[in-house]
């Protein structure tokens, strides 16, 4: 007897990766892109602060983002170190989006947390909403959007039904009027 496999499929999932939040933000001289971060990883004032170098666009001091440290080992495999960017250290790098493995979010922006997720916690498994709603909102927001559709519908039929009814008595009251004056 024996045993053949078509095709094995492995999925690394990443493992380390953290939620960060920008502490400081500073333009690396002569490097365009570039930015320095300092990046805090565990809450408290004395929390563990990693310094962090990317060119991602969207990040400012406040924000939080998905964070790997070095020491973290991302989605295909790939262990992340500290290394030199653009002539300065670098403790970790921050995620896009599809390094976490979420659907949208642009390739080379730092995916981003909302404001009250816990500092040093994993990421979510998939893209969380900045706007204070849960991904299960969105289906609440359609089906609250689909009903009030359905009301406005069923309010236009009704006033046009008295409308309707509205002309029909004023003919039927002609009528009768014509009627009796002949």
């Amino acid at each position: 007897m024996s045993l053949r496999a078509s095709s094995v499929i492995f999925i690394i999932m990443s493992d380390g990766l953290v939620c960060g939040e920008i502490v400081s933000c500073d333009a690396i001289e002569g490097k365009d892109k570039l930015k320095r971060l300092t990046v805090r990883i565990a809450d408290g004032d004395d929390g563990a602060r990693l310094q962090i170098v990317t060119n991602a666009p969207n990040v400012e001091v406040g924000k939080r983002c998905v964070v790997a440290p070095a020491g973290a080992t991302l989605r295909d495999g790939t262990e992340v170190k500290k290394a030199s960017v653009g002539g300065v250290a670098s403790e970790g790098m921050l995620c896009d989006s599809a390094m976490c493995g979420w659907s949208g979010g642009g390739a080379g922006a730092a995916a981003l947390l909302p404001g009250d997720f816990p500092l040093g916690t994993p990421p979510p498994s998939s893209r969380p909403r900045l706007d204070g709603k849960s991904n299960d909102d969105a289906g609440d927001d359609e089906a609250a959007r689909q009903a009030q559709k359905m009301k406005e519908k069923e309010d236009k039929k009704k006033a046009l039904a008295e409308k309707r009814a509205a002309r029909d008595a004023a003919r039927k009251a002609k009528k009768a009027g014509e009627g009796g004056d002949a």
